[in-house]
């Protein structure tokens, strides 16, 4: 079976009024938290599938700047979807992140 392979999403950023990133905004807003979550699920499983060391989450608006998260973060990582994941009742999410978690060596 031939690996898939994903595509790093791009999230956008919330300009206010004076040309500056909202980031309270950003931080607040229950979607893209959602977001980030099911990214850094996506972009963990990403890396282990390909044997990389890093998984890139998600790239940041128009630019070359991404987010990235080093094999050492991902098991405090996936924890924490978890934690979101059942707080949200997906738990069959939950199982996937615990196999996951069980694959990280």
């Amino acid at each position: 079976m031939a690996k898939q392979i994903r595509i790093i999403p791009t999230m956008m950023l919330t300009i206010n009024g004076d040309g500056e990133v909202d980031i309270d905004a950003i931080i607040n807003n229950d979607i893209f938290s959602k977001a980030v979550y099911l990214e850094t699920f996506a972009g963990i499983k990403d890396a282990i599938d390909n044997k990389k060391k890093t998984a890139v989450l998600f790239t940041i608006g128009r630019t070359d700047y991404f987010i990235e998260l080093n094999k050492d973060q991902w098991k405090n990582a996936l924890q924490s979807c978890i934690t979101m994941f059942e707080k949200n009742e997906q738990y069959e999410k939950c199982i996937e992140v615990n196999e996951l978690i069980s694959k990280i060596k």
